[in-house]
């Protein structure tokens, strides 16, 4: 094929290679640009307007000045090829144009752009004509190339037949890309995008506290929604996750119960009420006077009143309860404060467990409520065991050795837990085994995810925290995962949780 090349000072321009060269060094410019340096070649000197360019170099398209102007921002930047130092090739004349000040050189001029289309050119043995001349009839033959596909496609034809039938061929291709961009497009906005799903096998339990927080009748109610918690957990296969903050997106709970606390004339209620979510109706609705006199009796006919709905009528709520009635109201009172990372309401917690073990000092239950709450409050304020904590676990363990009957969850956890503790690992599995038989609750996530890492099985442990989590999120929990029994790196093991409560970009602590 022919070649029009120009040496414009050290750069050497072959337009049908669409390339600007000189020694280790070359460049690739775009078919428009190479159209406008090719023309500014071939009239060295000369200055044009932004018009005359358009009519010269995009003969006449619809093109706008910006084209123009960015084209030789282009060009002058190439040419300069970042050397502070290099000579002005193209300069700007005020208000009138733009010309190529450059020294130019035809090495050759055979074909135009379009150089199979023209007849070849003749090479005679005598004196070439002048570049002007030369440069004349080069313009007068180039075939126009547009700023770009949106101005090619709106672009006059060309003057010869196969010109326009080529450039008619682009305009149907730009226009069969575009048809395609609108309907891929189309499409994407027609998908379906979801944000949150409900799942249906998670039941939230949240708590309405309508009096004030230091009420004696919230911190029973508070009690009474957890003690709910695990019995539902203990009887039906549904999740259960206790509503202390609203997780936003994602998969959210599909069942709701609501517990809230009214004081009326005579005296507080207990208002429960059961939706399904996915529904948006309420399936049971219960209200319950209670005081510190019924708290036995309030306890079991809840309880028993939502299995019933949850499907689950041969349950029987109240397996290994305190008896005695003041006894089980400490207990509920004490869940209310040994929920807390605050040090000072453990404390108060751990006292009222303390007292309750005065009159029953056997009862597994308070033993095991006794023992954790006293774990929680040395792992939150970074205390040793203490030895009458040590006493309290060994005393569970001798009490659960001989008592018969089916016990909760809780005392199972606790043993666990004290397993870990004094480094009998394979016990503390096997105590834990019992415990999911009675239902799973945050510690037992925890204890799951601390017997996962001693087993060198970090992606384990890391699913059971975010587990404990989901099942309760707040600081206690994110603390007691971390803290209890031996220090676990959560940002190792759970990174997507850390990144989110560690690093305080949501501070909760």
């Amino acid at each position: 094929m022919s070649e029009s090349i120009f040496e414009i000072h050290d750069w050497t321009l072959r337009v049908d290679d669409n390339t600007l060269s000189r020694p280790e060094r070359e460049v690739y410019l775009e078919p428009r640009l190479v159209n406008l340096l090719r023309f500014l070649a071939c009239n060295a000197g000369t200055v044009f307007g932004r018009d005359a360019l358009i009519n010269e170099v995009w003969e006449g398209a619809e093109v706008t000045d910006q084209v123009v102007t960015q084209s030789i921002f282009e060009l002058r930047k190439i040419l300069k090829d970042g050397r502070t130092d290099a000579a002005d090739y193209i300069v700007t004349v005020p208000k009138r144009g733009y010309k190529l000040v450059a020294p130019v050189r035809v090495q050759q001029v055979v074909g135009l752009v379009m150089a199979d289309e023209l007849p070849a050119a003749s090479q005679t043995d005598g004196e070439p004509d002048s570049v002007d001349k030369v440069a004349d009839e080069t313009v007068q033959n180039v075939t126009p190339f547009p700023a770009g596909p949106l101005t090619r496609a709106i672009s006059t034809h060309g003057k010869d037949g196969r010109s326009r039938w080529k450039m008619a061929s682009f305009d149907i291709f730009v226009a069969l890309v575009l048809v395609a961009i609108v309907s891929m497009l189309s499409y994407q906005h027609a998908a379906p995008q979801v944000h949150t799903m409900l799942d249906p096998d998670l039941l939230v339990f949240r708590f309405h506290a309508g009096l004030d927080g230091n009420n004696q009748d919230v911190r029973l109610a508070d009690g009474i929604t957890r003690t709910l918690m695990g019995e539902v957990a203990a009887a039906t296969p549904l999740r259960v996750q206790y509503g202390a903050t609203r997780l936003i997106g994602g998969i959210r709970p599909g069942k709701e119960l609501s517990v809230r606390v009214s004081r009326q004339p005579r005296g507080a209620y207990l208002d429960l009420e059961y939706r399904n979510l996915n529904t948006n109706r309420v399936l049971f609705s219960h209200q319950y006077l209670f005081s510190r006199d019924n708290v036995h009796e309030v306890l079991q006919a809840s309880s028993r009143d939502l299995l019933q709905v949850l499907e689950q009528p041969q349950a029987q709520p109240g397996m290994g309860w305190p008896t005695d009635a003041g006894s089980l109201i400490a207990m509920m009172e004490a869940r209310y404060y040994t929920n807390s990372r605050d040090p000072v309401a453990l404390k108060q917690g751990v006292d009222l467990l303390d007292k309750s073990l005065a009159s029953q000092p056997d009862q597994p239950l308070l033993l095991a409520e006794r023992y954790l709450a006293g774990e929680v409050l040395a792992t939150l304020t970074s205390e040793p065991e203490s030895d009458p904590l040590q006493e309290i676990g060994d005393h569970l363990a001798h009490v659960v050795q001989v008592q018969s009957g089916t016990l909760p969850a809780r005392v199972w956890e606790a043993l666990s837990l004290r397993a870990i503790l004094n480094g009998q690992q394979q016990q503390a599995g096997e105590l834990l085994a019992q415990a999911a038989g009675r239902g799973r609750s945050v510690l037992y996530y925890i204890l799951q995810g601390k017997l996962a890492e001693l087993d060198g099985r970090p992606e384990a442990a890391g699913d059971a925290y975010s587990h404990a989590f989901l099942m309760e999120a707040t600081e206690q929990t994110y603390l007691l995962c971390q803290q209890l029994g031996f220090y676990s790196n959560m940002e190792t093991l759970t990174p997507a949780l850390f990144n989110t409560l560690g690093q305080s970009k949501v501070k909760l602590f």
